[in-house]
């Protein structure tokens, strides 16, 4: 089974971004991809209701917890998120958590059947 992964892509194109490998890291505002370090996983592009997979990647190790915005300002580097957006870290934020991304590379797109969800997060696809 290879968790799927979806990524949001209305407000900036991630997705792009992590196959041009200008994005290296993914990040959750908590620890939801847990599951999933360490693993092979193919990545989803969601806006305007589409899920189509167009990507895959591996995610190294464990998550990295930032606690700080200081921290937060090293990592936006690697983040490629835009200062303002609502991924940005913000006053209320206490900590994000960072994905490390090897290995990505485009497949050929596909919208994923139904499979085993966990959330709104992941699901196994595959038998």
């Amino acid at each position: 089974m290879i968790p799927i992964i979806f990524i949001n892509c209305d407000a900036q194109p991630f997705v792009d971004q992590i196959l041009a490998i200008d994005k290296t890291v993914e990040t959750r505002n908590r620890n939801t991809l847990k599951s999933v370090c360490g693993r092979f996983v193919l990545i989803a592009e969601t806006h305007r209701g589409q899920k189509p997979v167009v990507r895959a990647a591996t995610f190294l190790g464990d998550a990295h917890k930032v606690t700080t915005r200081e921290q937060w300002e090293w990592m936006r580097e690697y983040t490629r998120i835009r200062e303002g957006s609502k991924y940005d870290w913000n006053p209320d934020t206490k900590s994000k958590y960072i994905y490390i991304l090897s290995g990505t590379y485009p497949v050929e797109p596909f919208t994923p059947p139904e499979g085993i969800r966990h959330g709104r997060v992941w699901m196994e696809y595959g038998t």
